[in-house]
């Protein structure tokens, strides 16, 4: 049996530079990308590392990073930043975008339009004088509205998606946000809030009648006041990618419904429905739990 292999690029005296040494060398800022993209979220085919943010205000309810956009605006303006994306034919770039973008919405409802909204990579030929090919590409961003189901192919890269509202677009699909962000702040506050629910809630629930940590009920608050405070800590330590997040809020329903579970409901009702949900939408227990 033969094992997979492929080139690396390797110079030495007196080697001859052949088109697959060349070859050799753009592909390996596709592995690296790759690699990467494998260690923190796999299977996914690129993720917004910094900025990409559509302009609007922060959203009262829905999941993190929910916008509401001026519903009178014309269009969408997405504010410069960086991110990893795929081409059509699946090569992996590290995309930098130094101004602002700005796109149309696709009819007159304007933000009130169902789809979702995609960055997408538009890889040309460079050329000079005379029309003369050279050996390089020309990298654009594009940004485009498309229908939900047309979302996940590997080369649009979501920046924004319409929860079903018809006037708030959900943000954090794929994206990497430093402790710093605003989001996150916002989350934080979140957060405070279910803290001060645990402290005013009364002894009942599920978990509560099983005496499943026995019959004080000021244990089942510290478990719960607890979680909350981890959770924090996490978020206020390190980046996280939407992925990380998603996990981080799926665990901490879990320890509420396993403490004060009058909170867990109130955490899911942050997230809102199902459908508008996202990624988010993994925190959201199934039907029959």
């Amino acid at each position: 049996m033969t094992s997979p292999s492929f080139h690396i690029f390797r110079p030495s005296e007196g080697a001859v530079l052949d088109l697959d040494s060349l070859k050799a060398i753009a592909a390996s800022s596709d592995r690296l990308l790759t690699a990467y993209l494998d260690a923190r979220w796999p299977g996914i085919s690129g993720m917004v590392l910094h900025g990409l943010e559509m302009e609007g205000d922060w959203a009262s309810g829905g999941p993190p990073g929910t916008r509401r956009p001026d519903s009178q605006s014309t269009g969408v303006r997405i504010s410069p930043g960086s991110a990893i994306v795929t081409s059509r034919d699946g090569r992996k770039f590290m995309l930098r975008v130094d101004e602002e973008l700005r796109v149309r919405w696709p009819t007159r409802a304007g933000s009130a339009v169902r789809g979702v909204l995609v960055l997408l990579p538009e890889v040309a030929p460079a050329r000079i004088k005379g029309g003369l090919v050279v050996a390089r590409e020309t990298v654009r961003a594009q940004l485009g509205f498309v229908e939900p189901r047309l979302a996940d192919r590997p080369y649009y890269l979501p920046i924004a998606a319409a929860v079903g509202n018809g006037q708030d677009w959900a943000t954090d699909i794929r994206r990497i946000w430093q402790p710093e962000h605003e989001a996150i702040g916002l989350l934080l506050k979140r957060f405070e809030r279910l803290e001060q629910g645990v402290w005013r809630a009364e002894p009942q629930g599920a978990v509560w009648d099983r005496q499943v940590i026995g019959r004080n009920w000021t244990r089942y608050q510290t478990v719960a006041a607890a979680s909350l405070q981890s959770a924090r800590s996490v978020l206020m330590s390190r980046p996280s990618t939407t992925l990380d997040r998603v996990r981080l809020l799926r665990g901490l329903r879990e320890q509420l419904s396993m403490s004060v579970d009058e909170v867990a409901t109130q955490l899911l009702q942050l997230i809102g429905s199902r459908e508008g949900a996202g990624p988010y939408a993994a925190v959201i227990p199934p039907a029959r739990e």
